[in-house]
């Protein structure tokens, strides 16, 4: 897991020198941190979502939705390695739901997932 994190701090930064909006790739960064301090199982989508979502709606400035759409293909591309094809696509699904400002919501009460985004904690 550190290899991926580093290897996505890696890319955002590079990336971001080559004109991708820095404050889309910050909500993805943030996003992914988010879900890894809740530590809560089934929630892992609903992070796809929200990173995409906050990525595109809550920054300002061009490329915001293709900065989101180049980080969320990256991380899918090297999920890639271990995770099922069938895997991604409903990651993907989750990210273009996200991108196109759609309630994240579905995918905490649709999953079982018990994330509580507005204290930030995993309450099973």
């Amino acid at each position: 897991m550190r290899t991926l994190s580093a290897l996505m701090l890696l890319l955002m930064f590079v990336h971001a020198s080559n004109g991708l909006n820095p404050c889309s790739s910050a909500k993805m960064w943030g996003a992914y941190n988010e879900m890894k301090a809740a530590n809560c199982r089934n929630c892992d989508r609903y992070f796809h979502c929200i990173g995409n979502y906050r990525a595109v709606y809550q920054c300002t400035g061009l490329l915001r939705r293709s900065t989101a759409s180049f980080i969320s293909n990256m991380r899918e591309w090297t999920d890639g390695f271990r995770d099922s094809g069938n895997n991604s696509a409903e990651d993907q699904k989750a990210n273009n739901h996200g991108r196109h400002g759609r309630d994240c919501g579905i995918y905490l009460r649709n999953v079982g997932c018990a994330y509580r985004p507005s204290n930030k904690k995993c309450h099973w």
